[in-house]
């Protein structure tokens, strides 16, 4: 999914220094991840409106706080871009999302922090979506609540440097897997609860 190059994570890691975004690029797609389950398009712009206007803190800005800084509409674009992409990949349901991580090129210390970080994202834009949309029967699903522990679990993954090299590359790949799915399921059991709360929020 994320194989433009303009979508990679070392552009948005650009674009949002670029912007004076305090964002970590991982966690912060991830909060977009978990905001779209619940939300669906009305995530976008909530997101959006809390990274550039907020900085990427942890209040979701209000509609009219959502106007651009002059100078980051090129952020935003790619913002948007990145978003429309992602949700493009849950909705097709096809197994083609992939959370925006590190590439191989960078070390497995920096991937597996930002795993934790995007993981950890995920569950906190899932959390925000629910008090949002007031959907606490979200949660009550036993696949969703399973997905969502093991998302805390993982959201404390630390590096183990002496682990020998090419077992730490395969369990690497393995939650990243486990990661990618899991979210594709969440959004799944969600539809319902997509369904009922888009007509309620306007953002």
């Amino acid at each position: 999914m994320m194989a433009s190059n303009s979508l990679s994570f070392d552009a948005i890691v650009d674009a949002l220094q670029g912007a004076g975004s305090v964002s970590d690029p991982a966690e912060m797609h991830g909060s977009l991840c978990g905001l779209a389950c619940i939300l669906g398009a009305n995530a976008q712009s909530l997101w959006m409106a809390d990274i550039l206007t907020n900085g990427g803190g942890s209040a979701v800005a209000d509609e009219d706080s959502a106007a651009v800084v002059p100078g980051r509409e090129k952020t935003a674009a790619l913002l948007s871009a990145l978003a429309t992409v992602s949700a493009t990949a849950l909705e097709a349901g096809d197994m083609s999302f992939q959370p925006l991580l590190p590439g191989d090129d960078e070390s497995l210390e920096q991937r597996t922090v930002a795993l934790a970080a995007w993981c950890q994202g995920f569950n906190h834009g899932l959390a925000l979506a629910v008090r949002i949309g007031d959907a606490d029967e979200a949660l009550k699903h036993e696949t969703v609540a399973e997905i969502v522990r093991d998302f805390a679990e993982l959201a404390q993954l630390g590096y183990v440097e002496d682990e020998i090299e090419g077992e730490g590359e395969v369990a690497w790949a393995e939650l990243v897997e486990y990661v990618r799915v899991s979210v594709q399921l969440v959004f799944e059991e969600l539809a319902g609860v997509r369904q009922r709360i888009a007509p309620a929020v306007h953002h």
